[in-house]
């Protein structure tokens, strides 16, 4: 076994701050005010107040349990729970309207299934619904980590348990006492990581340093949400990613303030050799109590991790599992233009324009082409599960897309006013490009048929979707390919123009583009025919079929036994040295497969092994909360697999009418040309 690495810190300056260092955070906290991130007193003292009531009421709830178990009055009067909180709110960086993360750390007597979940009348669930200021109840008891869902007095609140091996709850609880993780439940231990990882974040920054890291970190979270890279769901980072990132900052600048930190951030990142992992504290190797965690030593799934962000709190977990090639390209991307704005900030003696630092991201106005991914359903409480299942697998039509083509993820959702009141629909956008990449065997045959396929990962997305196990009638995602020309309005933020308005310059970029792709010398051509030649010769291409370009993208998903047949024996088909998917000829996007023998499908078992192998986080029913558990995909026991294995053929025959019902056999072509950005 390789040696253990360690991942020591070394402060890089400890220099005090300067008087310009002052000034430029100054100006950054006046500037984040401006943007309305900070509450008011009266809205701080309201959740103060809901914290306090739910405190009470746990408190009472356990007593209760106690009675209803008949348990000795001596003991149930000493019986105790407490609320803890993390992520955002016990950072000190959430904004008006935030929820709160909380968790309630309950005795071993009180159970998760029969005391915390239940209408019963001593379940918690019952007195959260009976007690005034209360709505929105929702308990989601088969996600990844339980949580109940609800509004106390306007406030949003998650509240997850865990059930601790003790007889009695100490009011004093240490959460980040290792100790308190002895003898738990799975469940239990995910419900706690939260609360240790923001405890430790904040133990590693150090009292000194907290205020200048809550500005910075606010900061940075407002950057990366107008960028469009703030959601773990969708491939990028999330709440505790950030703040891991920041507070590393801190570490290596330990007297720094905000302005100094979020200067330096974009600097380091940008220039970090990635899969280097940040490392806050130190792993415990060691490993006291057998519990799985982050180590690419043992467990090659951790190989692959492109942007590992460790948490800092045993058991360690990557919390930045879902980064793809595509999505970790675009945050460095979005890194190198923060230095270049923030080398001009540090050689800049007078105000400092933070505005131009946090401008929106115009991303519909960088592509040709994009995906629109609708999802719709019959009524709102279908909707919110639909699309919160939708969302969560998002990443895994990016990480399919993106072997053929370069896309970009927009994380938000856009409503659609389209709709009448009788349905339910969001929508999600994906930006096209050409690939830049070395010109292989694969990529020189996609190039000479000028044309590329994306029928294949738009179907296996959508087959992974819709063989939900929750499905129902009503419920749908329809894809579709669309030119930048023929985005809807409502896309464009305020104060932005649509693409007519920037016509003119668009056709003059193709222009150039076209120029510039011609300007090649006779030695350059005769290489490239030498290389197209060969690569014919390997892969056998054919002329495109031209189809007229229709909306809707993706056909039937092939049934689970022609799937099947088609993964069978899939590397043997393919010329050597390269992969099966080499052979596969492609010229179209959208529409039925058209596949040799040697592509990949997904199969009836196949759609299992999908779930272990690309290890899905449920983050449609665990939400952002699923950030500070140390939801690391690879970690995560998929409930749906072991059933989705033991389908029968009606099961499967099932699942593949519920695709046809709402599939399209149009089909949809967009060339290479069209992709160049």
């Amino acid at each position: 076994m390789p040696p253990v690495k360690e991942y020591k810190i070394e402060s890089i300056s400890e220099a005090p701050p300067t008087t310009l260092d002052i000034k430029q955070t100054a100006e950054l906290k006046q500037f984040l005010e401006e943007q309305g991130l900070y509450e008011t007193v009266a809205e701080s003292s309201l959740r103060e107040e809901v914290l306090g009531t739910l405190d009470n009421l746990v408190k009472d709830w356990v007593k209760k349990v106690g009675r209803a178990a008949e348990l000795a009055d001596s003991f149930v009067s000493d019986s105790n729970a407490k609320i803890f909180t993390f992520g955002s709110y016990r950072l000190g960086v959430h904004g008006p309207g935030a929820d709160i993360d909380t968790l309630c750390v309950g005795p071993r007597h009180v159970s998760r299934e029969t005391d915390f979940f239940g209408l019963e009348p001593h379940c918690l669930q019952a007195m959260l619904l009976e007690l005034s200021g209360v709505t929105q109840l929702q308990a989601v008891k088969d996600s990844y980590v339980p949580v109940i869902k609800f509004q106390l007095h306007g406030i949003s609140i998650d509240l997850l348990y865990a059930q601790l091996q003790l007889s009695i709850v100490p009011e004093d609880l240490d959460v980040r006492a290792q100790s308190t993780l002895r003898n738990c439940d799975e469940q239990s231990v995910r419900a706690l990581n939260g609360c240790r990882v923001t405890d430790t974040i904040l133990a590693e920054v150090g009292a000194s340093q907290i205020s200048g890291f809550r500005i910075a970190l606010k900061a940075m979270k407002l950057w990366a949400e107008r960028r469009g890279v703030y959601s773990n769901v969708t491939g990028f980072l999330g709440g505790v990613n950030w703040a891991i990132l920041v507070a590393y900052i801190c570490r290596l600048y330990p007297r720094g303030v905000a302005s100094t930190i979020m200067l330096r951030f974009f600097k380091i990142y940008c220039n970090w050799r990635w899969p280097t992992p940040i490392v806050l504290q130190q792993i415990d190797h060691q490993n006291p109590m057998g519990m799985k965690q982050w180590d690419p030593r043992l467990d090659y799934r951790d190989q692959s991790h492109l942007m590992p962000i460790i948490t800092p709190a045993y058991p360690c977990m990557n919390s930045s599992y879902n980064v793809s090639d595509s999505t970790l390209k675009i945050m460095m991307d979005e890194f190198m233009r923060g230095v270049t704005i923030c080398d001009d900030f540090l050689s800049c003696s007078g105000k400092v324009s933070w505005a131009r630092l946090f401008e929106e991201d115009s991303f519909f106005k960088q592509f040709k082409n994009y995906l629109q991914i609708e999802v719709v359903a019959a009524d709102e409480q279908q909707f919110r599960a639909w699309e919160g299942w939708v969302y969560s697998r998002l990443r895994q039509l990016v990480r399919r897309l993106e072997t053929s083509v370069g896309v970009r993820p927009w994380p938000k959702p856009i409503k659609s006013p389209g709709h009448g009141p009788q349905t339910y629909s969001t929508l999600y956008y994906m930006g096209l490009k050409k690939r830049s990449t070395q010109m292989t065997a694969t990529t020189l045959s996609r190039a000479s048929n000028n044309s590329v396929n994306l029928n294949g990962p738009v179907n296996e997305f959508r087959h992974l979707v819709m063989s939900w196990d929750d499905w129902q009638e009503g419920m749908d995602v329809v894809v579709r390919h669309m030119k930048q020309k023929d985005l809807p309005p409502f896309v464009f933020a305020d104060g932005q123009e649509g693409p007519t308005a920037s016509a003119a310059a668009s056709e003059a970029s193709t222009a150039a583009d076209a120029l510039e792709q011609t300007a090649e010398t006779p030695v350059e051509g005769q290489k490239r025919k030498r290389a197209e030649d060969q690569a014919a010769a390997l892969v056998g291409i054919k002329k495109p079929n031209i189809t007229p370009e229709p909306e809707v993208v993706g056909g039937p998903s092939a049934s689970p036994r022609q799937a099947e047949s088609m993964d069978h024996d899939a590397d043997s088909a393919a010329p050597s040295g390269m992969h099966a998917e080499s052979e596969l000829h492609v010229d179209t996007l959208g529409g039925a497969p058209q596949a040799p023998s040697g592509s990949r499908s997904i199969s009836e078992n196949g759609h299992a092994d999908l779930h272990a192998a690309e290890a899905e986080a449920d983050m449609s029913e665990a939400g952002d909360v699923g950030e500070w558990l140390g939801m690391d995909s690879t970690r995560k026991v998929v409930a749906n697999a072991a059933s989705v294995n033991g389908h029968n053929e009606t099961d499967a025959s099932q699942q593949h009418r519920r695709s046809e019902k709402t599939s399209s056999a149009q089909l949809a072509e967009v060339t290479l040309q069209s992709l160049q950005d």
